[in-house]
């Protein structure tokens, strides 16, 4: 398990704060993202409500779970260990520090295993090797939840990286027997009252695959 958690650090941290993510992200703008359903983004041709009427029914869907995409937001290529992730690609910040790193708000979606933990303990767990890797981080709103019958935990956290003051939701989702699926957002600070219920509803919208 502490090797997925790495993994969930890692998207935070490298992501976050790295020199490299102007290079990952134009990287990614510049290839097709994989299949996801109605693809039409807002400065395509066409009209608007009908683009924002397409763009609101995708879903990122992958072999486990499928979980809503929003108008403006893109599925890319995750990191490795990482089950899938979407950037809000058309997102235009005021922030120089964060323009300097061409940071873009996004979702990710992992899978692990709490080996016997309850979820509780779990998300200790992730706070405690992000206050290893973060100093300075400070967490927030941390709760009990239900995601589409699904028994969650999640907690909100704001920290600084690279001079960027960062605020993150992540949300654990318990599965069958210790399968448990995380998903974590990242913005800035001064943008979060704006994401909030955008990062709500793909929360809300998460649904697990039967398993035959």
């Amino acid at each position: 398990m502490k090797n997925k958690i790495a993994v969930v650090i890692l998207i935070i941290v490298v992501i976050a704060g790295a020199a490299a993510i102007s290079f990952y992200f134009s990287r990614q703008n510049k290839q097709p993202s994989g299949p996801v359903e109605n693809t039409a983004l807002p400065n395509q041709t066409g009209t608007n409500n009908q683009i924002n009427s397409e763009q609101s029914q995708n879903k990122l869907v992958a072999d486990d779970f499928e979980i809503n995409l929003p108008a403006g937001w893109q599925k890319t290529t995750p990191p490795v260990g990482t089950s899938a992730m979407a950037v809000k690609a058309d997102e235009q910040l005021n922030d120089p520090a964060a323009q300097k790193i061409n940071f873009r708000s996004y979702f990710a979606v992992s899978y692990d295993t709490t080996q016997g933990k309850s979820l509780s303990e779990y998300i200790q767990t992730i706070k405690n090797q992000l206050q290893q890797t973060i100093p300075g981080i400070v967490f927030a709103q941390e709760h009990d939840t239900t995601i589409n019958d699904k028994t969650a935990r999640a907690f909100e956290a704001d920290f600084n990286q690279k001079g960027v003051n960062f605020k993150i939701l992540m949300v654990a989702v318990k599965g069958s027997g210790d399968d448990v699926w995380v998903i974590s957002f990242n913005t800035l600070q001064s943008t979060w009252a704006e994401y909030q219920k955008t990062f709500s509803d793909i929360v809300g919208s998460f649904k697990l695959k039967l398993k035959n």
